[in-house]
């Protein structure tokens, strides 16, 4: 079982220290291994949303060789831990940088059927709005249900360290009980939303990025609302955003031309 790290912090504090409590935890556990990737060592420009990512590919990215392990452990990892620090009640810059260079996947999620994890600190506040960040962009690439393990200063103090160690190791078995299980957890009603509207955009005869149009246009994605199993009800919600995205396009579309 290979978990993808992706430490979100510019230095080792608050967010890097609980993170490590959570891998202790995860470590003890049969035939766990962790790839760790800090954004501190990237040395990553910022994304300028030049937005060739969309039209050709993330390999054409000016900023590829920053990326290319990046890539290759998204893809080759069971799990993902995502971990980001609170700035001015939002995710820290360097965090949001990577998650910037990483935008195309909103656009051709690719990550469907793995599990995920965020961890959000902060002095005071906002570390829920960060975690719930996370959460979405990873609902977005295919990563549905991430467990979602918050902590404060204030809370820190407020709680025994008995129960502090009780909380992690709840949330560390959930993780690593969603991995064991091989289950598909159902899309936010929010991410097969999103998803569908990407699909109808991507298939359209409007469709502005090619490399969008030939992933959209694959097996199991050009007529299927999910690609893995999301519930009849939401199927059905898909559809519908697929549909009135599709007329809307086309509606917009022909005017604009």
């Amino acid at each position: 079982m290979n978990i993808l790290v992706i430490h979100g912090s510019m230095r080792k504090g608050t967010t890097y220290k609980l993170t490590k409590e959570i891998m202790s935890r995860l470590s003890s556990k049969p035939d766990v291994e962790f790839d760790e990737i800090s954004v501190s060592e990237l040395n990553l420009p910022f994304c300028t949303s030049c937005h060739v990512c969309f039209a050709k590919g993330e390999e054409f990215c000016s900023n590829y060789k920053h990326l290319e392990r990046v890539h290759k452990a998204l893809e080759e990892c069971d799990g993902i831990i995502l971990t980001g620090t609170t700035y001015m009640w939002a995710l820290n810059a360097a965090m949001k940088n990577l998650l910037d260079h990483l935008a195309f996947s909103f656009h051709r999620p690719s990550h469907f059927g793995k599990k995920g994890m965020v961890i959000a600190t902060s002095k005071g506040n906002g570390e829920k709005a960060v975690a719930k960040y996370l959460r979405t962009v990873l609902g977005q690439w295919g990563i549905n249900g991430a467990v979602v393990v918050t902590q404060n200063a204030k809370e820190a103090k407020m709680l025994s360290p008995s129960k502090i160690d009780a909380k992690l190791d709840r949330y560390a078995e959930k993780f690593y009980r969603q991995i064991v299980s091989g289950s598909y957890i159902e899309p936010s009603l929010r991410s097969i939303a999103v998803h569908n509207a990407f699909r109808s955009m991507a298939l359209s005869d409007y469709a502005e990025f090619e490399r969008d149009t030939q992933y959209w246009s694959q097996d199991g994605f050009r007529n299927k609302a999910y690609p893995v199993r999301a519930g009849i009800m939401k199927y059905a919600v898909g559809s519908a955003v697929f549909a009135v995205a599709a007329r809307l396009t086309k509606t917009l579309g022909k005017r604009y031309m």
